[in-house]
C-alpha cells in the first residue's frame, strides 16, 4: 500500500487544525484552518533563521524599548552610586581633593596613607534609601523592558498590530505574577538543590558521588522545560500554570525540543563570542559591541517566542492572532 504524498491535510487529532505529512509520518507542524497551511520551519536552525527575519522587520520598535530599558538601567545604577559616595566621611569631594594634591603619595608618605584609612562609611539613612531606590528602578526597567520586548515579539509573530506602549502596559501589569510565580519557582527548585548539595558536603563528600549526577540528570531534563515556562510565563494566558503546561507541551517532544534549544544556543554562544573579538577592535569595537549585543538579545528574545510556538504554546489573548485569521 503506497502512502500519500509529502503534503497538509486534516490533522486526525485535531479536527480545526492541518498537519504536515512528510511523505512517511505526521510532523509536529500544525496550521490552523482559518488560515492557509504554511511550512515554517522548527529545527534549530529554522527557528535561529526565522527570529532573524521577526527581528529584521520589528528592530526599529525594539530599538526603542532598548533604549528605554537602558535609561531606566542607568538611573537605577546612578542613584546606586551615589548612595555609596554619600555614605563616605568625610565627602567625596573631600576626598578628590586630598588626593589629587600635588604631591599626594600614599606610598611615601604615612600622613597621607593614615588619611586613607581615616576614611570611613557609614550606613547613612540617604545611603539606605538611594541604594535600594537605585537597585529597584534598575531591577524593573529590566524586568519590564525584557517583558515587553518579549510580548511585542510575540504579537508580531502571530501578526497581531500590537504597539509597543501596549505590550509596556501589560508588562507592567503582569509583572508582580511574573515575580511571585520566579519566586516560587526558586522556592521549589532551586534552594531544595542547593541545600541538598550543602548537606552532601557536611555529611560526607561520598554523598555527592550520587548528588553529582542527580544534578545534572535534573539540569538536563529541566532545561527545555523550564525554557518553554519561562516563555509561557511571559506569553501564555495568565490562568495557566506555566511550569505544568509546559511539562504537557514537552513531555511528549522532549527530544525534539532539547535538540532545537541545544542548536540555537550553541548559534547565540557563537555570536556572543564573535561579538567579545570585536569589543577589541579600539574605539569602534565599543560602538560595534553595542549594536552587537542590542542584535544578539533581540535574536534571543525572539528565538524564545518561536520555540515556544514550536511546541504549539497558546499565547495570550491580547496577544494571539485575531481570530478568523
Amino acid at each position: 500500500m503506497s502512502l500519500p504524498p509529502a503534503d497538509w491535510f486534516d490533522d486526525p487529532e485535531r479536527p480545526d487544525t492541518y498537519r504536515y505529512w512528510d511523505g512517511a509520518e505526521w510532523t509536529e507542524h500544525r496550521a490552523p484552518k482559518s488560515g492557509p497551511p504554511t511550512y515554517e520551519d522548527n529545527s534549530g536552525i529554522g527557528i535561529v533563521g526565522s527570529s532573524w527575519e521577526l527581528f529584521k522587520t520589528n528592530w526599529a520598535p525594539l530599538l526603542g524599548i532598548g533604549v528605554f530599558t537602558f535609561v531606566g538601567i542607568v538611573v537605577g545604577v546612578a542613584l546606586v552610586i551615589f548612595a555609596l559616595l554619600s555614605a563616605l566621611d568625610p565627602s567625596v569631594l573631600d576626598i578628590a581633593d586630598r588626593v589629587f594634591e600635588s604631591g599626594f603619595n600614599a606610598d611615601a608618605n604615612p600622613a597621607d596613607q593614615a588619611y586613607l584609612d581615616s576614611i570611613e562609611f557609614n550606613v547613612t539613612a540617604s545611603f539606605v534609601v538611594f541604594g535600594l531606590l537605585g537597585a529597584l528602578i534598575a531591577s524593573l526597567s529590566t524586568l519590564i523592558g525584557s517583558g515587553t520586548s518579549t510580548l511585542f515579539l510575540g504579537a508580531a509573530h502571530n501578526g497581531k498590530p500590537v504597539g509597543a506602549g501596549t505590550c509596556f502596559g501589560i508588562a507592567a501589569r503582569r509583572l508582580p505574577r511574573w515575580i511571585g510565580i520566579a519566586l516560587l519557582w526558586a522556592v521549589v527548585g532551586f534552594i531544595p538543590m542547593v541545600l541538598l548539595w550543602v548537606l552532601a558536603i557536611i555529611v560526607s563528600p561520598l554523598l555527592l558521588i550520587a548528588v553529582i549526577p542527580l544534578t545534572a540528570v535534573v539540569v538536563i531534563y529541566l532545561f527545555p522545560v523550564m525554557t518553554i515556562a519561562g516563555a509561557g510565563l511571559l506569553l501564555g494566558p495568565v490562568d495557566r500554570p506555566p511550569f505544568r503546561t509546559a511539562l504537557v507541551l514537552v513531555k511528549d517532544q522532549w527530544r525534539t525540543v532539547a535538540m532545537r534549544l541545544l542548536v540555537v544556543n550553541l548559534i547565540l554562544i557563537a555570536i556572543n563570542i564573535g561579538l567579545g573579538a570585536v569589543n577589541l577592535i579600539p574605539l569602534i569595537g565599543i560602538i560595534l559591541n553595542l549594536a552587537g549585543q542590542f542584535i544578539y538579545y533581540s535574536l534571543q528574545t525572539a528565538a524564545s517566542v518561536k520555540l515556544y510556538a514550536s511546541v504549539d504554546g497558546q499565547f495570550a489573548e491580547e496577544i494571539a492572532p485575531d481570530s478568523g485569521t
